[in-house]
């Protein structure tokens, strides 16, 4: 039985080796400075030239230069980006978190203020009392990060000194004088 199937594999395998051969690619050889020859393929393809075609360059002016005159306000004008504060929803739920916070009611403060910044993430008012609420419970390094994000959204300078005392406040417990240095240097510059 064990003869009957080597052998029956055995030619299968032999009868699949020598069928037929792959195709062969052609090789195109090109010689350097003769027009490149079409194969009959390539002939079938391309449509023929009209005979009655002009082809005209045309022609193009001399390219000048010029002097733009470069017009540079002379005030800083502050760009406010729309960051979602300005949504009845949002000021709904800001408006419960400054409640819940000042009955120092953190936990629903926090959760109000989650809910505010899922609704409108680069609106700093979150950041502010989510970095205070973190103060109240003693996270200083938590404190410390979500007060410098709301940093990056800051748009006005007193929530940008709110923020920095923030900052100045965690340091200073955290034992960083370095980065209290920072933000004393940051709210004496506002």
């Amino acid at each position: 039985m064990i003869k009957k199937t080597t052998i029956v594999v055995g030619v299968l395998l032999l009868a699949g080796c020598t069928s037929a051969p792959p195709p062969k690619n052609k090789k195109v050889v090109i010689k350097l400075g003769e027009p490149p020859t079409m194969t009959n393929t390539q002939k079938k393809k391309t449509a023929p030239l009209a005979s009655n075609v002009k082809i005209t360059p045309y022609e193009q002016k001399e390219i000048k230069r010029q002097n733009v005159p470069v017009v540079v306000p002379e005030q800083k004008v502050q760009q406010k980006f729309n960051d979602g504060s300005q949504l009845p929803a949002f000021r709904t739920l800001m408006q419960k978190t400054q409640v819940a916070y000042k009955q120092q009611q953190l936990a629903e403060a926090e959760r109000y203020a989650l809910q505010a910044q899922r609704i409108a993430p680069q609106a700093t008012e979150t950041y502010l009392y989510l970095a205070l609420i973190a103060d109240q419970r003693k996270q200083y390094a938590n404190a410390e990060a979500l007060a410098r994000r709301g940093l990056s959204y800051a748009q006005s300078n007193s929530m940008k000194k709110q923020l920095w005392f923030i900052v100045l406040r965690a340091s200073e417990a955290r034992n960083h004088p370095v980065k209290a240095q920072e933000a004393k240097k940051a709210i004496q510059a506002l």
